[in-house]
């Protein structure tokens, strides 16, 4: 074997390992032979051997003084947890001081943090259990219930028992919900009265069969499928109604055990899975294990098993999603996204691949796989001299968990000389919803250093104003679902104005996913959202593809000298109420008083970048095409009055406001109020807010 290969544990966690009362082994599998990694004392103490004896029966024979009628048994299930299964369990006689003790085998994997895969061997001397003489160590002191141990030798040969005489046997999960909050709203002392009153409502509902309470607040029960449903409902109505007083709630999963062709832990397994995908939905009290669960079950797996070699081997992909700002219709961003193409199942949706690394803390890897991929892309699109835009990249909430996210991203964006305001940071807003001064921190590290700080899902479940309040971001991403059954008439679009309005006026700018039509892009336009996102402008795509613009459909790079300016325009609002006081004189209703931010471009002819509605009413009663008015209008310039000009030139000659006067549009005398908002001297280009505050033949906009 490959000693650069073998995994250690180092210091005070391996010294504590090693110390453990608990019977157990930990080995790595490299190149099919077994390297031990850790043996435990409680290891030493029930084989009566010296670790280096333990070690060379394991990683040579692991047959040794093994009964011989055990020795085919053993090895069937050991060729099967190593090369095939994720689970070891059996009862086997060995030799020890003389006598043949009953040992209890239970093993399974895990992944490190270091992506090694890793085999867990737990050992118990179950000879007593086996004689079916009771042992305090196998069962639990609280309810005096079969502990987990214990459970899995008795329910073996209960399960065989029950299959002979035609029984169908199952498997019950049951879960309290909210033990914790119980716990902390009533003290412990309550809580445990409640797990001891449910061990006495099981053993009364289920009677004689095998019940066990195998950790915390969750029970296990091998029954008959017979009146099932029932039971369950009895022990969920005698629960609420205990003496405590307290209200107590069950969920539970069932797995039926029909074809015997699992172990009992497997079987468990997939009751607790069942119980899991109900634990957030009070209307329901049980679920039975199927076969949409039974797939989805070994797609997790599928992804634990695979997810190190899909990193080795270049299987997951950079893709790229455009995003565009608003006022231009040009590409001022990229969202970076993790496409896996498996070879064996093709390509993976990320809700398939995500939440199991979530779940098992493997996300940090991919998140950090990702950054590498998007360095190199950058660094390509430098070398082909392509235009560049800012690439936002998610950090998950558990990279803030599990080592300095700051640091590791430092540390690859500069090992690629990537210039820190071409890397934005997305945080999911879950992530903010404990640990605030310490995510408060590395918010501030990372914008200090340069990078962008955007905060993702803004919307979704955990959302929070204060979110807002607590944290600094520079901008935020509005969910999806806000797009959804969007309406221009709709509640939605009542309340994502406010939304949109609410944020800028805390000077950050907004997001739109979910964007699919030409009129939800006018609307966020108009509404004062600065940039957005989705099909409109196209699918996640190979981020090779925008290296030869092939996934573009026509959109243009904005240019990212031009960003800073473009910034300083997402602060221009149509809203009366954010322009500055000393003006309020002028300003009638909000409904009704015409705003527009237009931009002048070295000449005399004015592109229009937003308007409000009354505007829009306005320019279709001087003549203007309708059209325009009430399309895209990215490309659309108009030639007001010289009145008009001279005075825009002014405003941002000056950088001060300005007020005209009766100047003749078309039959119309107009007055109106111009504000600076922006200017770029580099390319002559600058931005003024209008506000029309009188129209001359047509009712006053305010009192004469």
């Amino acid at each position: 074997m490959n000693s650069d290969l073998f995994y250690e544990y180092y210091g005070r966690q391996k010294n504590d390992m090693e110390a453990s009362v608990m019977p157990f082994t930990i080995f790595q599998r490299i190149e099919n032979e077994t390297h031990i990694v850790i043996i435990s004392e409680g290891m030493v103490r029930l084989f009566n051997a010296g670790r280096n004896e333990i070690a060379y029966i394991l990683e040579n024979n692991i047959y040794t003084t093994v009964h011989p009628e055990d020795v085919d048994k053993i090895a069937t299930a050991w060729n099967k947890f190593v090369n095939e299964t994720e689970v070891f369990h059996i009862v086997f006689r060995k030799l020890i001081n003389n006598r043949f003790l009953s040992i209890l085998a239970r093993g399974e994997t895990f992944m490190t943090d270091t992506g090694e895969k890793l085999f867990i061997l737990w050992c118990s001397d179950v000879t007593d259990i086996v004689n079916a003489e009771k042992m305090n160590t196998y069962y639990d002191k609280l309810t005096n219930l079969p502990n987990m141990s214990a459970f899995g030798v008795l329910a073996e040969y209960e399960r065989k028992r029950m299959h002979k005489k035609g029984i169908v046997p199952a498997f019950v999960y049951f879960d309290i919900r909210d033990m914790k909050a119980i716990n902390e709203k009533f003290g412990f002392s309550r809580g445990n009265g409640i797990l001891s009153g449910l061990a006495s409502v099981l053993r009364d509902v289920f009677g004689k069969d095998l019940i066990a309470r195998f950790s915390d607040d969750h029970f296990v029960v091998m029954t008959g499928r017979r009146h099932l449903e029932q039971k369950i409902e009895q022990v969920n109505d005698q629960v609420l109604t205990n003496p405590t007083g307290i209200p107590v709630q069950l969920c539970a999963g069932i797995f039926i055990d029909d074809k015997m062709g699992l172990d009992v832990y497997a079987s468990i397994d997939r009751a607790r899975i069942a119980c899991k995908t109900i634990k957030g939905d009070y209307t329901r009290k049980y679920h039975v294990f199927d076969r949409d669960m039974f797939t989805e079950y070994r797609q997790r797996r599928h992804v634990l098993n695979h997810f190190d070699e899909a990193l080795e081997k270049g299987y997951i992909k950079l893709y790229y999603m455009p995003i565009v700002r608003t006022l231009t219709g040009r590409i001022c961003d990229m969202e970076a996204l993790a496409r896996w193409i498996d070879p064996e199942k093709g390509m993976l949706p990320p809700s398939q691949f995500i939440p199991v690394l979530e779940d098992n803390r493997l996300i940090n890897k991919l998140d950090l796989y990702m950054l590498r991929k998007i360095c190199e892309s950058l660094s390509k699109q430098k070398s082909l001299d392509m235009p560049l835009v800012p690439v936002s990249v998610n950090i998950s909430r558990s990279n803030f968990e599990v080592c300095d996210v700051f640091d590791e991203v430092l540390s690859i964006v500069n090992e690629y000389n990537i210039a820190h305001h071409l890397l934005t940071v997305e945080i999911t807003e879950s992530a903010f919803i404990k640990n605030q001064q310490f995510l408060t921190n590395q918010i501030e590290k990372f914008r200090e250093a340069g990078f962008n700080v955007w905060m993702d899902d803004f919307g979704s479940e955990y959302s929070s104003l204060n979110t807002l309040q607590e944290y600094t971001f520079d901008l935020i991403k509005l969910d999806m679902r806000f797009m959804k059954n969007f309406s221009l008439t709709g509640k939605n679009r009542l309340i994502l104005s406010d939304v949109i309005s609410m944020i800028s006026k805390l000077g950050v700018s907004t997001l739109a996913e979910g964007v699919q039509t030409k009129e939800q892009l006018r609307f966020l336009r108009d509404a004062g959202c600065d940039k957005a996102q989705g099909f409109l402008f196209g699918k996640p795509m190979p981020c090779e593809y925008f290296y030869e613009k092939k996934a573009l459909k026509g959109l243009e790079y904005e240019d990212i000298n031009k960003t800073p300016y473009y910034d300083k325009l997402s602060t221009a609002s149509l809203n009366l109420e954010d322009i500055p006081l000393d003006l309020g004189k002028y300003f009638g209703d909000n409904n009704v008083t015409p705003v527009a931010l237009l931009e002048f471009q070295g000449s005399d002819k004015f592109r229009i970048l937003k308007a409000n509605n009354a505007y829009k009413v306005f320019l279709e009663g001087i003549g203007q095409n309708k059209e325009n008015i009430y399309n895209d209008y990215y490309n659309w310039y108009r030639q007001p009055s010289q009145l008009f000009v001279d005075a825009i030139k002014k405003c941002l000659s000056s950088r001060k406001s300005e007020s005209i006067y009766g100047v003749l549009e078309k039959n119309t005398r107009v007055s109106a109020n111009v504000q600076f908002i922006a200017y770029d001297a580099k390319t002559e280009t600058g931005a003024v807010l209008v506000i029309i505050t009188r129209l001359d033949n047509s009712p006053p906009l305010l009192g004469d």
